[in-house]
């Protein structure tokens, strides 16, 4: 169950740009202040644009609907007890929620230090205005709901039972983000699409861009990150109870018909 907290949170976060060491000359203090402020306040905003929670409840999906397609022991659940895979997902939501909520204030500043680290503060407000802009919205929502996780869950269910250091792969982060980016961009209407190549095509578009593997990079860093022990302990606890729990009542279901 650790591999599933893991993986279920930071697969979701890492979709979102991530951040890395590079560092700039220092600027006047007023002047790093004024700038600090501007990527925070970019980063929510992509955060928030980026529909983190849909992104856990999409992850929770694929990791379920893996797992109880290749795993032997959870095929045998399911057959047996057909809906143990959505109790499964209901359990693991609220304790993914509550992590994410507590991961986000450290999540919003790591990736405002990236864009703190890389863009000047005029070119972080160019972002800001795309990011805005009804384009840049429906690029993120658009990318957000073309995300299946799937390379990701994938290596997640085959973790499931290895005792050793768990591990999402480059690959895997790669795969998702790619696949995700190019079906969201592919379902844009023609106006969004045509603003989003526009963009891409300016300085500052053609300067993220350059980003992508350093961004990447990160982006794995933060799918292997660990979950609190508070997680982990409510995972053990209530997933299994609730797995618990509904096997029993399907029991005396089928006994009472009987």
């Amino acid at each position: 169950m650790r591999f599933l907290a893991v993986a279920g949170l930071a697969a979701a976060l890492s979709i979102s740009t991530a951040p890395s060491a590079m560092v700039l000359a220092a600027a006047p203090v007023g002047a790093t202040e004024a700038h600090r402020a501007a990527a925070l306040d970019l980063a929510r905003l992509i955060n928030e644009s980026n529909q983190l929670e849909k992104q856990v409840d999409r992850m929770l999906a694929g990791i379920a609907a893996q797992g109880f397609s290749s795993d032997p022991n959870l095929i045998a659940l399911q057959q047996e007890y057909p809906g143990a895979d959505r109790i499964f997902v209901d359990a693991m939501r609220p304790i993914m929620m509550s992590e994410l909520a507590l991961m986000m204030p450290e999540y919003n500043q790591a990736i405002a230090d990236f864009f703190f680290d890389r863009f000047t503060q005029a070119e972080i407000g160019e972002l800001a205005v795309f990011w805005r802009s009804d384009a840049g919205q429906a690029l993120l929502r658009s990318v957000s709901s073309n995300v299946d996780f799937a390379a990701t869950a994938k290596e997640v269910v085959a973790q499931m039972e290895n005792e050793g250091p768990f591990a999402i792969s480059r690959e895997a982060v790669d795969a998702d983000k790619k696949k995700a980016v190019a079906s969201g961009v592919n379902a844009l209407v023609s106006q969004h699409r045509v603003a989003v190549m526009r963009f891409g095509l300016t300085p500052v578009g053609r300067k993220m861009a350059k980003f992508v593997e350093q961004k990447n990079e990160i982006d794995q860093k933060w799918a292997n990150r660990a979950v609190s022990p508070e997680a982990e302990a409510r995972i053990e606890r209530e997933v299994g109870g609730a797995l618990l729990a509904f096997i029993e009542e399907e029991d005396r279901k089928r006994a009472a018909a009987q």
